[in-house]
């Protein structure tokens, strides 16, 4: 006897049956023994195809009803939607309405306009001015370095020819203006006991330039009278065409 109060020989059980070739299989089996397919459907129960009769399983003949039952099984699927895939979905709806939203708000912005850039020379011009005291650029030097060659002393001989129309020649190495506007030329530093042009404030507005900036540091020739001053030769000078400065004649300003 069974636990359900029945006996062996009125039991009946269910083989499945392979999905590929329709061959009953074992129990719990995995792969047809026939076919090797796996045993992926599931037979439900039915009427038994086996009966057990005096201790052997018998075959039973399978009715009509049950042939078409147990023939090859077709497993149904449901549609599921994944996570990460409605996800992706809803982010996309999203955007997509956002820009439906904002899109008739938001206007291109045009493209800048070319610059005219103009570029313009600035020539500067410098005068100089011809009235005041600023000493301009000295002319071009001529080719003799002298245009007066008579009567042409030293001015360490100056002291031996008092009293005589000379051409004292020398450097300047030394100028200076008094408080009462008289200048002195001074060929030898310390000038006492030398040679020396004096320029008396009277004549100093005959020169259109500074006699004290323009004539130091130049070798020059002096032509007047030699007189005697305090013990030292002088020679008065009045006007610019007395003082010859070397390599430039008399054309100096």
């Amino acid at each position: 006897m069974t636990d359900d109060g029945q006996s062996p020989s009125n039991r009946f059980f269910v083989l499945p049956r392979c999905p590929s070739c329709g061959t009953e299989t074992p129990l719990h089996a995995k792969v047809c023994p026939s076919c090797g397919s796996s045993m992926k459907v599931k037979a439900t129960p039915q009427e038994a195809s086996e009966l057990w009769d005096e201790g052997s399983w018998q075959e039973a003949p399978p009715k009509q009803s049950e042939a078409r039952k147990l023939g090859p099984q077709v497993r149904r699927h449901r549609f599921h939607l994944r996570p990460q895939l409605v996800g992706t979905i809803l982010i996309t709806i999203i955007a997509l309405s956002a820009g439906l939203a904002i899109g008739p708000y938001v206007t291109p912005r045009p493209s800048p306009e070319p610059v005219m850039i103009t570029v313009t020379n600035t020539v500067t011009i410098t005068t100089t001015c011809t009235t005041c005291n600023a000493v301009p650029p000295p002319p071009p030097p001529p080719q003799d370095k002298w245009l007066t060659n008579t009567n042409v002393i030293s001015y360490l001989q100056a002291a031996n020819n008092v009293g005589q129309a000379k051409t004292v020649e020398g450097k300047i190495v030394r100028t200076y203006a008094s408080s009462k506007g008289t200048v002195f030329l001074d060929f030898h530093d310390p000038y006492q006991g030398y040679f020396q042009v004096t320029i008396f404030a009277s004549d100093v507005k005959n020169f259109p330039f500074s006699p004290v900036s323009f004539y130091l540091n130049k070798e020059v020739r002096v032509t007047g009278t030699i007189e005697l001053y305090q013990g030292a030769p002088e020679i008065i000078v009045h006007s610019p065409s007395q003082i010859e400065v070397a390599y430039m004649g008399f054309n100096y300003p």
